[in-house]
């Protein structure tokens, strides 16, 4: 068995059904967890002077506004521009915990989605399923953007899915948005593999599975979509 932590990142990406016989023998979802962070914060990072300014101009148009002055948008604009270093490293790590927390969190919801459903297996198993699978929109994902990002200077421009195949990329369109959400090719990839994964580490039928995996993935990613159209 090719069960070691650089083989396991192989499997991620060339046989996601081996790698899902491993976790599901030893679920090893710290290790996961842990890139995640790391990747995060360290992208963060690199791509903080382009995203915060960039955000702060979509800002500027976005109902947001109503409720700051332009003195006030200023002085974060210009905060945004002249971070010191420890803040943009303080941020940083944020970012990547945050990231990190939220993948848990993602993952312990999908899991209890999949007990429900009639499948067999640990919390434990389910955690592993789950972040093993999160490393393909977050570290993979990340790793392909960044240096996109660094080139054209814009987190907005850099799509990896359907939303690049709008004439115009306006970041506030309702239309942007939803083809962002859930017309991305790379987390469309993680969600097949954690199907897969659930299918196998769970004993589930693959529709089982997919309703299991999906289902939440749909309802879940709403929040975030659903604040970002209220206030855009």
């Amino acid at each position: 068995m090719n069960d070691h932590f650089l083989g396991r990142l192989s499997d991620l990406v060339l046989n996601p059904s081996r790698l899902m016989e491993n976790v599901k023998e030893n679920p090893r979802w710290w290790q996961p967890v842990l890139l995640i962070l790391i990747l995060l914060s360290l992208f963060t990072y690199f791509t903080m002077p382009i995203a915060g300014p960039e955000q702060m101009e979509v800002m500027r148009d976005g109902k947001l506004m109503s409720l700051l002055s332009e003195a006030d948008w200023q002085e974060q604009y210009d905060a945004t521009l002249n971070m010191s270093e420890s803040k943009r490293i303080m941020q940083s790590v944020i970012g990547g915990v945050s990231a990190a927390l939220m993948v848990m969190v993602f993952c312990f919801v999908i899991g209890f989605f999949a007990r429900m459903s009639g499948g067999v297996g640990s919390k434990s198993q389910g955690m592993g399923v789950g972040t093993w699978a999160a490393l393909i929109p977050f570290g993979i994902a990340s790793l392909v953007k960044l240096p996109l990002i660094l080139m054209t200077e814009s987190v907005y421009a850099v799509n990896l899915g359907l939303a690049a195949l709008l004439p115009e990329s306006d970041p506030t369109a309702p239309l942007y948005l939803v083809l962002a959400t859930y017309g991305d090719l790379v987390t469309l990839w993680g969600v097949v593999v954690m199907v897969i994964g659930f299918q196998k580490v769970y004993s589930m039928s693959r529709n089982s599975a997919a309703i299991s995996v999906v289902m939440p993935w749909i309802l879940l990613s709403l929040i975030p979509l659903g604040m970002t159209l209220i206030v855009t």
